[in-house]
């Protein structure tokens, strides 16, 4: 792998190699640390769902809200670009990204709630606007009890699944927003969780854009303050920090967290169906289904918090 992140520093142009290293801890992708003669690089390799029909366009849509965030101001890594102005290269069968490095840590969510909110919100106002009407596609108990029954899954799993098909069911019922419903789409990152962010120079920053899209700015405000925060009061303090940054007011209503439960359960059936015979994905299984039950436990008590912001 060390040969083909050379060949894509010659490739991205990014100046004679004088060392690299690999990063451990990538969920879906591989990433390198590289030293160059103009500077320090993030280069990554692409894995999740490189070979399948539609990656290239997908990632390159991402990147071109990536790139108007950055040239608007964003705090995000610098993307850089093949010589043709794209962000992927093909180099021996692999899809590589690059960005400018930046030395840092992931942060500890609970010391930096009020930032994600604002991060959150200064991508939203350099993002485009349009209305566009929710469709949501749960999967429902059908799905939830079949996925429990994959042969692949070791029993403690599939038991855990299978208790959980219900509540799972009826937290993606009561989440669904009314068919057809108009709300506000705003070009955005798309997983802004604390992963998905790095503490460099006391600024948070923005990193992973793969799966920028259109989203709803309701709906990725409360995903956001979901994934930063430990419970009501900590997801209210990051909601009200984003209202008050993006000047938006949040319907309290049980569809403004179908956004947050649908992209939870798409992770979970992924890990179940394509890398249950990893410990990684089992792990990422288990504890998915977790939150999303915590959810579904204390959804009135979140709908509380979200009526104060």
């Amino acid at each position: 792998m060390e040969a083909i992140v050379m060949k894509g520093a010659e490739g991205f142009g990014l100046g004679r190699v004088e060392a690299t290293a690999r990063v451990e801890g990538g969920l879906s992708n591989d990433m390198w640390h590289m030293t160059t003669t103009d500077g320090e690089f993030a280069m990554k390799v692409m894995r999740a769902h490189a070979e399948t029909a539609g990656f290239r366009g997908n990632v390159e849509a991402a990147f071109q809200i990536e790139m108007n965030a950055f040239r608007s101001g964003v705090p995000c890594p610098e993307p850089r670009t093949t010589p043709e102005g794209r962000a992927l290269l093909r180099v021996d069968g692999h899809w590589l990204r690059t960005h400018r490095w930046h030395e840092g840590t992931t942060p500890d969510p609970a010391e930096h709630l009020p930032a994600a909110g604002t991060l959150l919100a200064r991508i939203h106002r350099a993002g485009h606007v349009a209305m566009r009407a929710l469709e949501d596609e749960p999967l429902g108990i059908r799905r939830w009890t079949a996925l429990a029954k994959r042969t692949s899954l070791p029993d403690r799993v599939s038991e855990q699944l299978h208790r959980a098909a219900p509540n799972l069911a009826q937290l993606e019922s009561t989440t669904r927003a009314p068919r057809g419903l108009p709300t506000a789409f705003v070009d955005s990152h798309g997983d802004l969780d604390p992963k998905n962010t790095l503490l460099a120079d006391g600024r948070l920053l923005a990193v992973d854009w793969d799966a920028a899209g259109p989203r709803s700015s309701a709906r990725e405000a409360v995903s956001l303050s979901l994934d930063w925060s430990q419970d009501a009061t900590g997801f209210h303090q990051t909601l009200a920090t984003y209202a008050e940054s993006s000047d938006q007011t949040i319907p309290a209503e049980p569809w403004v967290f179908g956004g947050w439960v649908e992209a939870l359960s798409g992770w979970l059936v992924y890990n179940a169906e394509h890398r249950a015979h990893t410990h990684l994905g089992l792990r990422e299984v288990s504890t998915t289904c977790t939150r999303l039950l915590a959810l579904h436990q204390a959804l009135d008590e979140y709908l509380s918090a979200a009526e104060t912001n």
